[in-house]
């Protein structure tokens, strides 16, 4: 017969056998785990080597969201590797397996050189995400934009933005992917998204940096107007005038602005003072000229036209401009005449005098736009020129 004692012993065996099993089955389930998760990462590798680009991702995809393997640098250089080899094939079954394989590639090399403490994997990540950071702003301009896409723009910046930090060797500046640059485009994905609380804030972020880029104020002037702000339209003008004082675009928003306010003085003045400033400037003189004319300051509207065409003989606005000041006060010294009374011989003979002066003036700058761009309405213009100083033959030559 079995002793107590022995029982005891037994029991205690027992227990220990239990125990080693729990602890064996346990680990085991861990170790399985555990290798089930490297899998993961071998798999990857070993699928981007075949280039079985769909079963790559889906285990690159998994990994980085397991908690064991996530923090891995290599899986995250493989997930580059992978989705680089997606956008970059030619073939358009593999290329269509994710169609942000652009902004998966960048995001990945980013986060492999950011758990990357070692710097073991720098030599093959830095060279591979600016080849990708370059391909995914190429995106943003031929894709993103034309297809009106704006929250990819803006979120495609924003991936660009995190990548910076590693243009080890400046190739993304070099390519104009810079912080500012990228401000940039998402201050004109806002505007175009007509989401103007998020661009006037990017602007005014552009402004304070310095950014010079005419778009800017002009964009920015078009903001406040459409918010009915003419105090910040202005400011926004003189802002930008400062940078590029001849800018005709925020010369002639300044020009339209003090006009509706009925302050063509001030007008005057501020394109007098910028043309002290580049006096070179053919699209100054020639909106000075225009505002003379609109004043019927027709001398010094005349001056300052003829400046501009010296400064740029193919200046067809200002060609068309003169041409047509002196066409209408022909017209205008031929309608004082038709209303003089018929005894008024000698005054009608001056006025017509004058008409005929201004319509000879007249052809002289319309000949020369015509050269240059043969309109239909100019061609209209000569021919009534020519008739109307009686030079019939050359009348008919612009029939």
């Amino acid at each position: 017969m079995k002793t107590k004692n022995q029982f005891k012993i037994k029991k205690a065996k027992l227990k220990r056998a239990i125990a080693c099993l729990s602890f064996l089955i346990f680990n085991s389930s861990f170790l399985i785990g555990a290798f089930a998760q490297s899998m993961q990462v071998q798999n990857a590798y070993m699928y981007l080597g075949e280039k079985k680009y769909d079963k790559a991702k889906l285990n690159a995809d998994a990994a980085v969201l397991d908690d064991k393997t996530k923090s891995l640098p290599k899986i995250w250089l493989y997930r580059g590797q992978i989705y680089q080899a997606i956008f970059q094939d030619t073939n358009r079954k593999v290329y269509q397996l994710d169609l942000e394989a652009k902004e998966k590639a960048v995001e990945s090399f980013v986060k492999c050189l950011q758990l990357d403490k070692d710097n073991v994997y720098k030599p093959d990540a830095k060279g591979p995400l600016a080849i990708c950071a370059s391909s995914l702003m190429n995106k943003i301009d031929r894709i993103y934009f034309p297809d009106k896409q704006f929250e990819k723009i803006s979120a495609a910046c924003d991936i660009l933005k995190s990548a910076l930090p590693y243009d080890f060797d400046e190739s993304m500046k070099r390519g104009n992917i810079t912080e500012a640059n990228l401000m940039f485009i998402q201050f004109r994905a806002y505007y175009a998204a007509n989401d103007m609380n998020k661009a006037k804030e990017q602007g005014n972020k552009l402004i304070d940096i310095h950014f010079k880029m005419p778009a800017i104020y002009t964009t920015m002037v078009k903001l406040s107007l459409s918010q009915k702000d003419t105090v910040a339209a202005l400011s926004y003008i003189d802002k930008g005038l400062t940078l590029f004082d001849d800018n005709m675009d925020l010369i002639t928003m300044q020009i339209d602005i003090l006009l509706k306010q009925k302050k063509s003085d001030l007008a005057k003045q501020k394109l007098e003072t910028a043309i002290e400033i580049s006096p070179n400037s053919d699209v100054l003189h020639a909106a000075l000229a225009n505002l003379y004319e609109q004043s019927n300051e027709i001398e010094k509207a005349e001056k300052e036209y003829q400046k501009a065409i010296e400064l740029n003989p193919k200046y067809e606005d200002a060609l068309f401009n003169l041409g047509n000041m002196y066409f209408n006060q022909g017209t205008e010294w031929t309608k004082k005449s038709n209303a003089l009374p018929p005894k008024e011989t000698a005054k009608a003979k001056e006025y017509d005098k004058k008409s005929d002066d201004y319509y000879k003036k007249a052809i002289v700058p319309f000949e020369q736009y015509f050269k240059l761009k043969p309109d239909a309405a100019v061609k209209q213009r000569l021919r009534q020129s020519y008739a109307r100083i009686g030079d019939t033959e050359k009348a008919n030559q612009y029939k």
